[in-house]
Parts: structure tokens; sequence; C-alpha cells
């Protein structure tokens, strides 16, 4: 057996539990679905789930205890996160400020691969998911059944599976209701508007952010 029955039990209740609860790759998800509809919020999904399989990686080949360790990279990776964020929510937030006579908007925005590089960016550029795997994981690992890495990584595989279905339920909800609500040049404006605030309230989240001591 691989991992403790009663240690992976406990694991699940507490993973959905984090999964659930809105967070920073949940309003990522949302703005980018409310800017750009359900495949730009899709796109979003992918990055961050790609980002949190490098984490995972990482976690498991022990850089991550290095990174976490490390208050210089952790300072670095919070404030290039802010300042990718903010890159992102700046632009939108001037759009939504435009007068009505200077904003038209064609009835479909071209689509590309850019929110997805900007998901997985910004989810690689959080410490804080550093943490979560360096911190959260190895409390449901049994040393007695030895293969440490191995339960890390199922434990990280258990809670990426999870993550998975939930961002994509979220992408397609919030990007089902922003299609139907931009048909209206106001709303629509408003929703780049929320979008922006959204990325620019991520980037002060991580500015703010503390570390924790060892």
């Amino acid at each position: 057996m691989i991992l403790d029955p009663q240690l992976y039990a406990l694991f699940l209740t507490a993973a959905l539990l984090l999964t659930l609860a809105p967070g920073p790759d949940t309003m990522f998800v949302l703005g980018a679905s409310l800017g750009s509809g359900a495949r730009g919020g899709l796109l979003a999904s992918a990055g961050i789930m790609t980002g949190l399989l490098v984490h995972l990686a990482l976690a498991v080949a022990g850089v991550s205890a290095l990174i976490a360790a490390s208050p210089l990279a952790f300072e670095v990776l919070r404030w290039a996160g802010a300042a990718y964020l903010v890159w992102i929510g700046v632009p939108l937030l001037v759009r939504a400020w435009r007068k009505r006579s200077d904003a038209p908007a064609p009835a479909h925005e071209p689509m590309s691969t850019r929110v997805y590089w900007q998901g997985l960016a910004t989810n690689l550029l959080n410490p804080k998911v550093v943490v979560f795997y360096l911190a959260f994981l190895p409390q449901f690992v049994s040393p007695d059944l030895g293969h440490a890495p191995l339960q890390l990584l199922l434990l990280g595989m258990s809670h990426w599976l999870m993550g998975l279905p939930y961002l994509c339920a979220v992408a397609l909800a919030s990007g089902a209701m922003a299609g139907w609500l931009r048909r209206s040049l106001g709303i629509r404006r408003a929703l780049d508007g929320v979008s922006g605030l959204v990325f620019v309230g991520l980037a002060l989240r991580l500015v703010f952010a503390k570390r924790k001591p060892a």
C-alpha cells in the first residue's frame, strides 16, 4: 500500500474544501472568463493547471523547499507576480473607463493562447503555491510506508484532479454569463472593469502576502 487510507481520506476532505474555497486561481479564471468568454476562462484554467503540475514536479524534486527557505526568492516571486497581474489588469481598467465613442467592440473578440500563458505565468509566480505544496502535502505523507516522493506525487495529482473540473466549471458558467451580458456596451465596459479590478486585487493580495518563518 502506497498511501495511508486514513491520511488519504483526511487529505481528500481538506483538499476538496480548499478547492471549493474561492482563491486566486478561481478569481483569475473568473476574470479571464468575464474578459474573454468561456474559452478564455478555459485557457486560463489550462495555464493554471499546467503551473500546478510544474509546482508539483518541483516539490517532488525538492526544489520548492529551497525556494521557500530563501527570503530573497520569495520576495522576487511575490513582486514579479504582482507586477505581472497589474500589467494584465490596468489595460482592462483603462478600456472600461474610455468614452463610449472610443470603445467600439466587435461581436467576437479574437482569441489566442495569450490567456493560457497568463494563467501559467501568474501561477508560477505565486509564492503561496510553493508554500502550499511544501507545507500542506507532506502532512499527509506516511513515513512508515516509504516512497515519500511517490506519495507526494499521488497526493498532488489527487488535488490537481479536483481542481481541473472545478476551474472548468467556473470558466464555463461565468463565460456563458459574460457572453450574454456583453451584448450591451455599458455592461461590457462594466465587465472589463470588474476583470481589471480582479487582476489588480490579486496583485495587491500578493504585495501584502507575508512569508511565514520556517
